[in-house]
């Protein structure tokens, strides 16, 4: 090490807030159980995060998953650039003898055995953002470094909105502890790229002979003092080029942010695999949801070891390739599945509530497309819906085995929001999928009703999702059923829109001015159909209201069955009477009940298709009436 290096090492120190007399303590990042942990999720949240952060130039986002292990002088020279012996191996011990201390204690006998490797990972993108801005602002740089679970993305197409996928960074860390290295696009420091920081998340500690209690997060820095106090500054320029070399996160001078997980390991994991095998997942976690993006050439996806380049393409894990097909022909005219291979595609209309301030939204729709399954097909995936939307990134393999009958198995394809038109999307488009941005839960795997929505949408986001999914199973069966498809979809499936089967609203109202939102399900349990729901009247003055609740078997090809009798509904709430006729429960509820919750069963002794669920499915129909002050029905 020359003299030049020592003095950038020690010029590095580890920085952490103190938290002062009767400041909360911290057991462990409470991000750590908040999305899953195997690698296809890291895989996910990682590339999500970098295919957000892409620039606007119509060049795609590289992003390099390159595994690096150190061992003798190199994990030696390593550990002094990570301050080892200057605060980080100090605090690393003492946290180790906390209540969840056990992973540091790993790593801390890793350290200290001559044979021991220590294992990183870098992903390091390029044609991204990089890490722009300064601590104390808003910007991706304080959002990475400095803030938990705040999200600086902006731009309503991004993959990410909760701020929490960056955590599995640290997750994946045995030491919690992760190190930046980023070329800025744009910034008022933009020349003096490179930057470098490193960043730990530790439980709240104290250090032997000192009676400061400090909270878990510590910077790598150049520690600088402000009208506030101190406060963690990056490297700049060569000093930030060195020490990078040293900790093998270097990069090439191209817009982009390299971060390097010390002491990778997968903590659903008791043993240590073999890095080949990790190499090799990672491939096929990242076909396996971002397919769209590679595809359309919008992301590139490496993963490097010591012995081999591996590419992520969509040729390359084969039971993808039917989605592929069943994406590339989406905007067929053709709505008739006939031999294996074929491809038909429906539009899925998408009425979206008014926006929380009011602004209209316009309606919309989504593209739904299938490809006939062929024995020659991997069948990983049979029957499943890939669920994507502008950013490229499927949130969901949506199982539609029910759907399927015989020999008319699927693969499909739901491609919303931007990703449905093949050149510029609409208004309509952009709106959508703004809608189904925040209709994703933090770990970004289902469209569902979230607190997002409803701080950005006003009623009706779950009935507009309810709709779209039934919409899609009616639409599913449409397309592989062997009847006649001369009908188009609007004349089959549109004119039972919004009811459909397993649990799916209906208003008895026009959907401009609904006056109910309803949620149901129903499941067999292998004696009988349960079913429950809940019935919210949406006005606030009523006389009262009554609700007719039938199910009905529906078949594989989408034919109805006769009707499954109700044997029973049970209701907590008083001021509701339910009484049967033929099979139905009637509910009646007076002017005091504005929402009600029920369970219920079917009769378990009819016919055997029936009661054993060899159906292909059960359709809930609730129809309700309202009796207003006008004593008019709605």
């Amino acid at each position: 090490m020359d003299q030049e290096q020592i003095q950038i090492n020690e010029a590095a120190e580890w920085f952490f807030f103190s938290g002062g007399p009767g400041a909360p303590r911290y057991g462990d990042d409470p991000t750590k159980h908040a999305v899953d942990h195997d690698s296809e999720a890291f895989v996910r949240e990682v590339l999500q995060n970098a295919n957000d952060q892409g620039l606007p130039n119509g060049d795609p986002v590289e992003v390099a998953f390159r595994f690096v292990t150190l061992r003798g002088d190199e994990k030696e020279e390593f550990l002094n650039g990570l301050g080892w012996d200057d605060g980080l191996g100090e605090r690393m011990r003492a946290v180790a003898d906390t209540n969840n201390g056990r992973r540091y204690e790993r790593v801390v006998e890793r350290v200290n055995d001559p044979d021991a490797e220590i294992r990183l990972l870098v992903v390091e993108d390029r044609n991204t953002t990089g890490l722009t801005g300064n601590w104390d602002e808003d910007s991706n740089y304080a959002a990475l470094v400095r803030d938990e679970l705040y999200s600086s993305k902006q731009d309503d197409t991004a993959g990410g909105s909760y701020g929490l996928g960056k955590s599995v960074l640290w997750t994946f860390s045995g030491a919690s502890t992760v190190v930046f290295n980023s070329h800025l696009t744009h910034g008022v420091r933009e020349d003096d790229s490179p930057r470098l920081i490193a960043r730990s998340k530790f439980p709240t500690h104290q250090l032997a002979n000192d009676d400061t209690t400090y909270q878990g997060a510590g910077w790598l820095c150049q520690p600088v003092e402000t009208d506030d106090g101190p406060r963690p500054e990056s490297f700049w320029g060569e000093r930030a080029s060195q020490l990078a070399e040293q900790l093998h996160v270097e990069r090439p001078a191209v817009s982009g942010t390299s971060a390097m997980v010390v002491e990778f390991q997968d903590p659903t994991r008791d043993e240590r695999p073999d890095i080949e095998d990790l190499a090799q997942e990672f491939v096929d976690a990242s076909v396996k949801y971002f397919w769209p993006a590679i595809y359309r050439g919008d992301l590139e996806i490496t993963v490097e070891t010591s012995d081999e380049i591996l590419t992520a393409d969509v040729e390359s894990v084969p039971a993808i390739r039917p989605f592929v097909e069943a994406y590339d022909e989406r905007t067929t005219d053709a709505q008739t599945l006939v031999d294996p291979g074929d491809v038909a595609g429906l539009d899925i209309p998408v009425k979206l509530p008014p926006r929380a301030d009011g602004a209209e939204t316009p309606d919309g729709s989504v593209r739904l497309s299938a490809r006939l399954a062929s024995p020659a097909d991997d069948d990983a995936y049979l029957n499943n819906v890939a669920l994507f939307r502008g950013a490229g990134m499927v949130v969901k393999y949506y199982d539609q085995s029910r759907v399927a009958y015989g020999d008319r198995n699927f693969f499909g394809v739901l491609a919303a929001g931007e990703a449905r038109p093949e050149g510029i999307p609409s208004e309509s488009d952009r709106e959508v999928d703004r809608f189904l941005r925040f209709a994703e839960p933090p770990e970004h795997d289902e469209w569902e009703s979230t607190e997002n929505l409803r701080e950005q949408y006003q009623r009706g986001f779950r009935t507009a999702l309810d709709d779209m999914f039934g919409t899609v199973r009616d639409g599913l069966r449409h397309l592989i059923s062997k009847g006649s498809n001369s009908d188009s979809l609007s004349d089959n499936v549109l004119n039972r829109f919004p009811i459909h089967g397993s649990g799916n609203p209906r208003s008895t109202t026009s959907p401009a001015d609904p006056a109910f939102e309803i949620d149901s399900s129903s499941r067999f349990n292998g004696d009988a159909w349960t079913i429950s729901g809940r019935i919210e009247v949406l006005l606030e003055e009523f006389d009262g209201w009554s609700a007719d609740i039938s199910l009905t078997g529906v078949g594989e090809d989408g034919s109805r069955y006769d009707d499954i009798p109700i044997d029973s509904v049970e209701i907590e709430q008083s001021g509701v009477t339910v009484s049967y006729d033929d099979g139905c429960a009637h509910l009646v509820a007076d002017e005091t009940v504005n929402e009600v919750s029920f369970y219920g069963r079917s009769h378990s002794d009819e016919a055997a298709d029936l009661v054993h669920g060899d159906v292909g499915a059960t359709q809930l129909e609730i129809l309700a009436e309202l009796q207003t002050t006008e004593e008019d029905q709605a």
